[in-house]
Protein backbone atom coordinates (compact mmCIF):
# COMPACT_ATOMS: atom_id res chain seq x y z
CA UNK A 1 0.00 0.00 0.00
CA UNK A 2 0.98 3.60 -1.34
CA UNK A 3 2.56 5.47 1.98
CA UNK A 4 0.89 8.63 2.47
CA UNK A 5 2.91 11.42 4.18
CA UNK A 6 1.68 14.73 5.53
CA UNK A 7 3.70 17.77 4.77
CA UNK A 8 4.73 17.85 8.27
CA UNK A 9 8.18 16.83 9.25
CA UNK A 10 6.86 15.91 13.00
CA UNK A 11 4.25 13.69 11.60
CA UNK A 12 7.38 12.15 9.26
CA UNK A 13 9.58 11.07 12.80
CA UNK A 14 6.39 9.68 14.25
CA UNK A 15 6.40 7.09 11.71
CA UNK A 16 10.39 6.40 11.91
CA UNK A 17 11.88 3.61 13.84
CA UNK A 18 13.79 4.55 16.83
CA UNK A 19 17.47 4.23 14.87
CA UNK A 20 16.53 6.45 12.37
CA UNK A 21 15.07 9.02 14.82
CA UNK A 22 18.96 8.84 16.45
CA UNK A 23 20.33 9.68 12.94
CA UNK A 24 17.81 12.52 12.65
CA UNK A 25 18.59 13.75 15.57
CA UNK A 26 22.70 13.35 15.94
CA UNK A 27 22.99 15.89 12.50
CA UNK A 28 19.77 18.91 13.75
CA UNK A 29 21.54 21.68 15.18
CA UNK A 30 18.64 23.72 17.03
CA UNK A 31 18.94 28.06 16.80
CA UNK A 32 16.66 30.18 18.22
CA UNK A 33 15.89 32.96 15.44
CA UNK A 34 15.41 36.32 17.53
CA UNK A 35 12.17 38.17 16.16
CA UNK A 36 12.12 39.83 12.87
CA UNK A 37 15.49 38.34 12.16
CA UNK A 38 16.40 37.19 8.89
CA UNK A 39 17.77 33.23 8.58
CA UNK A 40 18.46 34.03 4.50
CA UNK A 41 18.48 36.33 2.02
CA UNK A 42 17.13 35.73 -1.55
CA UNK A 43 20.11 34.63 -3.75
CA UNK A 44 22.41 33.18 -0.77
CA UNK A 45 24.07 29.77 -1.74
CA UNK A 46 21.72 27.19 0.01
CA UNK A 47 23.81 25.46 2.72
CA UNK A 48 21.07 23.83 4.75
CA UNK A 49 17.61 22.54 5.13
CA UNK A 50 15.44 24.20 8.23
CA UNK A 51 12.62 22.57 10.21
CA UNK A 52 10.63 24.94 12.17
CA UNK A 53 9.90 23.74 15.84
CA UNK A 54 8.15 26.62 17.25
CA UNK A 55 7.25 30.29 15.91
CA UNK A 56 6.76 31.68 12.83
CA UNK A 57 8.71 32.62 9.94
CA UNK A 58 7.55 34.64 6.33
CA UNK A 59 9.18 33.64 2.67
CA UNK A 60 9.80 36.94 1.24
CA UNK A 61 10.58 37.42 -2.70
CA UNK A 62 12.21 40.70 -4.16
CA UNK A 63 11.79 42.27 -7.42
CA UNK A 64 15.24 41.74 -9.86
CA UNK A 65 15.54 45.61 -9.11
CA UNK A 66 15.32 45.03 -5.49
CA UNK A 67 12.51 48.18 -5.06
CA UNK A 68 9.56 45.60 -4.79
CA UNK A 69 8.79 43.02 -2.49
CA UNK A 70 6.24 40.00 -2.54
CA UNK A 71 5.21 38.12 0.43
CA UNK A 72 4.66 34.24 -0.48
CA UNK A 73 3.08 32.88 2.88
CA UNK A 74 3.92 32.17 6.42
CA UNK A 75 5.15 28.91 7.74
CA UNK A 76 4.81 27.61 11.30
CA UNK A 77 5.87 24.31 13.29
CA UNK A 78 6.34 20.81 11.56
CA UNK A 79 7.27 23.24 7.97
CA UNK A 80 10.38 23.08 6.83
CA UNK A 81 12.25 25.43 4.21
CA UNK A 82 15.30 25.37 1.92
CA UNK A 83 15.15 21.94 1.08
CA UNK A 84 14.98 23.24 -2.77
CA UNK A 85 17.93 25.28 -3.13
CA UNK A 86 19.46 22.35 -1.52
CA UNK A 87 18.13 19.76 -3.31
CA UNK A 88 18.76 21.22 -7.05
CA UNK A 89 21.74 23.01 -6.16
CA UNK A 90 20.07 26.86 -7.05
CA UNK A 91 20.34 29.81 -4.89
CA UNK A 92 17.81 30.58 -2.36
CA UNK A 93 14.78 31.69 -4.43
CA UNK A 94 13.25 33.59 -1.41
CA UNK A 95 14.53 35.60 1.53
CA UNK A 96 13.27 33.77 5.34
CA UNK A 97 12.23 36.17 8.29
CA UNK A 98 11.14 35.25 11.58
CA UNK A 99 8.03 37.27 12.60
CA UNK A 100 8.53 36.20 16.11
CA UNK A 101 10.76 33.94 18.20
CA UNK A 102 11.64 30.95 16.70
CA UNK A 103 13.22 27.53 16.85
CA UNK A 104 14.26 25.42 13.91
CA UNK A 105 16.48 22.43 13.55
CA UNK A 106 19.02 23.37 11.08
CA UNK A 107 20.55 20.22 8.78
CA UNK A 108 23.47 20.96 6.81
CA UNK A 109 23.13 20.28 3.29
CA UNK A 110 25.85 16.90 2.73
CA UNK A 111 23.97 15.33 5.74
CA UNK A 112 20.45 16.09 4.84
CA UNK A 113 21.34 14.85 1.54
CA UNK A 114 23.09 11.26 3.44
CA UNK A 115 19.42 11.07 5.37
CA UNK A 116 17.68 10.88 2.15
CA UNK A 117 19.80 8.12 0.57
CA UNK A 118 19.67 6.44 4.24
CA UNK A 119 16.34 6.49 5.41
CA UNK A 120 13.49 5.51 2.33
CA UNK A 121 10.74 7.34 4.10
CA UNK A 122 12.54 10.48 4.36
CA UNK A 123 13.43 10.57 0.75
CA UNK A 124 9.55 9.60 0.19
CA UNK A 125 8.55 12.38 2.26
CA UNK A 126 10.77 15.35 0.98
CA UNK A 127 10.08 14.24 -2.65
CA UNK A 128 6.37 14.24 -2.62
CA UNK A 129 6.26 17.81 -0.80
CA UNK A 130 8.73 19.26 -3.05
CA UNK A 131 6.36 18.10 -5.56
CA UNK A 132 3.61 19.35 -4.19
CA UNK A 133 4.44 22.06 -4.15
CA UNK A 134 5.83 22.67 -7.68
CA UNK A 135 2.24 21.66 -8.61
CA UNK A 136 0.93 24.61 -6.39
CA UNK A 137 3.36 27.09 -7.86
CA UNK A 138 2.04 25.81 -11.48
CA UNK A 139 -1.51 26.17 -10.40
CA UNK A 140 -1.19 29.45 -8.84
CA UNK A 141 0.91 30.58 -12.30
CA UNK A 142 -1.65 29.54 -14.23
CA UNK A 143 -4.19 31.34 -12.17
CA UNK A 144 -2.71 34.21 -11.96
CA UNK A 145 -2.59 34.64 -16.13
CA UNK A 146 -6.31 34.90 -15.64
CA UNK A 147 -6.40 36.44 -12.33
CA UNK A 148 -6.01 39.87 -11.00
CA UNK A 149 -4.03 41.63 -8.74
CA UNK A 150 -3.32 44.99 -6.99
CA UNK A 151 -0.40 46.73 -5.77
CA UNK A 152 0.76 50.05 -5.09
CA UNK A 153 1.67 53.04 -2.78
CA UNK A 154 -0.15 54.18 0.60
CA UNK A 155 0.36 57.30 -0.28
CA UNK A 156 -1.57 57.14 -3.28
CA UNK A 157 -4.19 54.82 -1.53
CA UNK A 158 -6.15 54.56 2.07
CA UNK A 159 -7.38 51.45 3.03
CA UNK A 160 -11.14 52.37 2.40
CA UNK A 161 -10.26 52.84 -1.39
CA UNK A 162 -8.54 49.15 -1.53
CA UNK A 163 -11.24 47.85 -0.02
CA UNK A 164 -13.80 49.81 -2.54
CA UNK A 165 -11.76 48.31 -5.13
CA UNK A 166 -11.32 44.60 -3.91
CA UNK A 167 -15.31 44.48 -3.66
CA UNK A 168 -15.76 45.71 -7.02
CA UNK A 169 -13.84 42.90 -8.33
CA UNK A 170 -16.05 40.32 -6.65
CA UNK A 171 -12.58 38.18 -6.38
CA UNK A 172 -11.25 35.41 -3.66
CA UNK A 173 -8.16 36.87 -2.07
CA UNK A 174 -5.61 38.43 0.33
CA UNK A 175 -4.65 41.89 0.89
CA UNK A 176 -1.09 42.56 2.44
CA UNK A 177 -0.31 46.06 3.96
CA UNK A 178 3.62 46.77 4.48
CA UNK A 179 5.03 49.57 6.13
CA UNK A 180 7.90 51.25 4.58
CA UNK A 181 10.34 49.10 6.15
CA UNK A 182 8.59 46.19 4.95
CA UNK A 183 7.15 44.73 7.79
CA UNK A 184 3.17 43.20 7.59
CA UNK A 185 1.41 45.52 9.59
CA UNK A 186 -2.03 44.05 8.06
CA UNK A 187 -3.60 41.13 6.63
CA UNK A 188 -7.43 41.09 5.24
CA UNK A 189 -8.93 38.26 3.56
CA UNK A 190 -11.99 38.54 1.23
CA UNK A 191 -14.08 35.71 -0.43
CA UNK A 192 -16.12 36.73 -3.17
CA UNK A 193 -15.40 40.27 -3.00
CA UNK A 194 -16.42 40.48 0.82
CA UNK A 195 -14.11 40.71 3.74
CA UNK A 196 -13.89 37.44 6.01
CA UNK A 197 -10.78 38.24 8.16
CA UNK A 198 -8.61 40.78 9.18
CA UNK A 199 -5.46 41.63 11.26
CA UNK A 200 -4.44 45.09 11.57
CA UNK A 201 -1.50 46.30 14.18
CA UNK A 202 -2.53 44.12 17.33
CA UNK A 203 -6.15 43.81 16.65
CA UNK A 204 -8.23 41.13 14.95
CA UNK A 205 -11.57 40.85 12.92
CA UNK A 206 -14.14 43.75 12.22
CA UNK A 207 -12.69 46.15 14.59
CA UNK A 208 -9.34 45.55 12.41
CA UNK A 209 -10.99 47.16 9.45
CA UNK A 210 -12.21 50.35 11.49
CA UNK A 211 -8.99 50.65 12.92
CA UNK A 212 -7.13 50.43 8.87
CA UNK A 213 -10.01 52.65 7.77
CA UNK A 214 -9.13 55.60 10.89
CA UNK A 215 -5.69 54.94 10.33
CA UNK A 216 -4.01 57.17 7.67
CA UNK A 217 -1.13 55.41 6.48
CA UNK A 218 0.73 57.54 4.43
CA UNK A 219 3.99 54.90 4.12
CA UNK A 220 4.45 51.82 3.03
CA UNK A 221 2.73 49.53 0.00
CA UNK A 222 -0.28 47.35 -0.72
CA UNK A 223 -0.57 43.76 -2.30
CA UNK A 224 -4.02 42.16 -3.20
CA UNK A 225 -3.47 38.42 -4.48
CA UNK A 226 -6.11 36.04 -6.24
CA UNK A 227 -6.23 33.48 -3.98
CA UNK A 228 -9.31 30.73 -2.93
CA UNK A 229 -7.95 30.07 0.64
CA UNK A 230 -6.22 32.51 3.22
CA UNK A 231 -2.24 31.90 3.87
CA UNK A 232 -2.40 33.76 7.27
CA UNK A 233 -4.05 32.14 9.76
CA UNK A 234 -7.00 33.60 11.59
CA UNK A 235 -8.60 33.25 14.55
CA UNK A 236 -12.39 32.13 13.50
CA UNK A 237 -13.79 33.55 16.93
CA UNK A 238 -13.27 37.20 14.96
CA UNK A 239 -15.02 35.87 11.93
CA UNK A 240 -16.74 39.40 10.16
CA UNK A 241 -20.08 38.92 9.88
CA UNK A 242 -21.33 42.64 8.39
CA UNK A 243 -22.51 42.73 4.16
CA UNK A 244 -19.49 44.55 2.31
CA UNK A 245 -22.02 47.67 1.38
CA UNK A 246 -22.74 48.06 5.08
CA UNK A 247 -18.88 47.35 5.84
CA UNK A 248 -17.66 50.07 3.64
CA UNK A 249 -20.83 52.28 4.93
CA UNK A 250 -19.56 52.52 8.45
CA UNK A 251 -16.26 52.88 7.51
CA UNK A 252 -16.76 55.99 6.02
CA UNK A 253 -18.70 57.21 8.68
CA UNK A 254 -16.73 56.13 11.91
CA UNK A 255 -13.11 58.00 10.02
CA UNK A 256 -15.78 60.77 10.28
CA UNK A 257 -16.44 60.06 13.63
CA UNK A 258 -12.84 59.91 14.71
CA UNK A 259 -11.90 63.22 13.53
CA UNK A 260 -14.18 64.88 15.47
CA UNK A 261 -12.29 63.18 18.74
CA UNK A 262 -10.26 65.77 20.74
CA UNK A 263 -6.95 65.46 19.70
CA UNK A 264 -5.41 65.26 23.21
CA UNK A 265 -7.53 61.39 22.99
CA UNK A 266 -6.38 60.99 19.70
CA UNK A 267 -2.86 61.04 20.41
CA UNK A 268 -3.61 58.48 23.52
CA UNK A 269 -1.01 61.04 25.52
CA UNK A 270 -1.09 60.78 29.31
CA UNK A 271 -2.55 57.94 31.64
CA UNK A 272 -6.57 56.99 32.53
CA UNK A 273 -6.79 56.39 36.38
CA UNK A 274 -10.25 56.08 38.20
CA UNK A 275 -12.13 59.00 39.95
CA UNK A 276 -15.24 56.56 41.36
CA UNK A 277 -15.20 53.24 43.47
CA UNK A 278 -17.88 51.62 41.00
CA UNK A 279 -18.39 51.19 37.56
CA UNK A 280 -21.60 52.81 35.87
CA UNK A 281 -22.37 51.63 32.54
CA UNK A 282 -25.73 51.57 30.49
CA UNK A 283 -24.35 50.93 26.90
CA UNK A 284 -24.85 47.59 26.10
CA UNK A 285 -22.33 47.67 22.95
CA UNK A 286 -19.66 48.71 24.81
CA UNK A 287 -20.24 47.33 28.48
CA UNK A 288 -17.73 44.65 27.28
CA UNK A 289 -15.34 47.22 27.05
CA UNK A 290 -15.91 49.35 29.72
CA UNK A 291 -15.72 47.00 32.13
CA UNK A 292 -12.04 45.69 30.95
CA UNK A 293 -11.09 49.03 30.87
CA UNK A 294 -12.09 49.66 34.35
CA UNK A 295 -10.96 46.59 35.65
CA UNK A 296 -7.05 47.45 33.97
CA UNK A 297 -6.88 50.58 35.75
CA UNK A 298 -8.40 49.11 39.09
CA UNK A 299 -5.11 49.01 40.71
CA UNK A 300 -3.25 52.17 39.03
CA UNK A 301 -3.77 54.48 36.18
CA UNK A 302 -2.24 53.35 32.94
CA UNK A 303 -0.63 54.65 30.38
CA UNK A 304 -3.44 55.36 27.40
CA UNK A 305 -1.41 53.42 24.57
CA UNK A 306 -0.35 50.81 26.54
CA UNK A 307 -4.01 50.38 27.80
CA UNK A 308 -5.10 50.50 23.97
CA UNK A 309 -2.62 48.00 22.76
CA UNK A 310 -3.87 45.38 25.96
CA UNK A 311 -7.58 45.09 23.92
CA UNK A 312 -9.41 44.12 20.35
CA UNK A 313 -11.03 47.20 19.92
CA UNK A 314 -10.16 49.73 17.33
CA UNK A 315 -8.74 53.21 18.79
CA UNK A 316 -12.61 54.94 17.71
CA UNK A 317 -14.29 52.59 19.82
CA UNK A 318 -11.45 52.69 22.94
CA UNK A 319 -11.43 56.75 22.81
CA UNK A 320 -15.12 56.95 22.77
CA UNK A 321 -15.63 54.88 25.60
CA UNK A 322 -12.38 56.78 27.33
CA UNK A 323 -14.01 59.42 26.42
CA UNK A 324 -17.42 58.71 28.08
CA UNK A 325 -15.68 57.75 31.22
CA UNK A 326 -14.11 60.80 31.62
CA UNK A 327 -17.30 62.67 30.50
CA UNK A 328 -19.52 60.53 33.30
CA UNK A 329 -16.72 61.42 35.83
CA UNK A 330 -15.44 58.15 36.32
CA UNK A 331 -11.98 58.40 35.47
CA UNK A 332 -9.88 60.82 34.61
CA UNK A 333 -7.17 61.42 32.42
CA UNK A 334 -3.70 63.03 34.04
CA UNK A 335 -0.47 64.19 32.29
CA UNK A 336 2.76 62.20 32.16
CA UNK A 337 4.99 64.14 34.92
CA UNK A 338 7.73 65.48 33.27
CA UNK A 339 11.04 64.10 32.93
CA UNK A 340 13.81 65.64 35.42
CA UNK A 341 16.34 66.84 33.51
Amino acid sequence: MEQNFEANFFTLLALLDVGSRLEIDAVCTKVSIPAHQVIYEQGHPSASVYIIASGTVEAITHSPDGKQTRSLGFMSRGDFFGDLGVLTNHPRLAMIRACEETQVLQIEKMAFLRLLDKIPKMGAFFTRNLARRLYQTSTEAHRTIYSLDLSGNLEHFDLLIIFQAITSMGRSGELHLNNSSHDLIGSFFFREGRAEHARFVHLEGVEAVWQGFVESATEGSFTFRVMAEPTVPFNPEHLIQIESTDLLMQGVSRRDTYQAIPENLRKMEGKLGRKTESLQWNNAETNALAERIWELIGKRPQPMISLWRRLNYSALTFLETVDELIKTGQAELLSEAPTEP
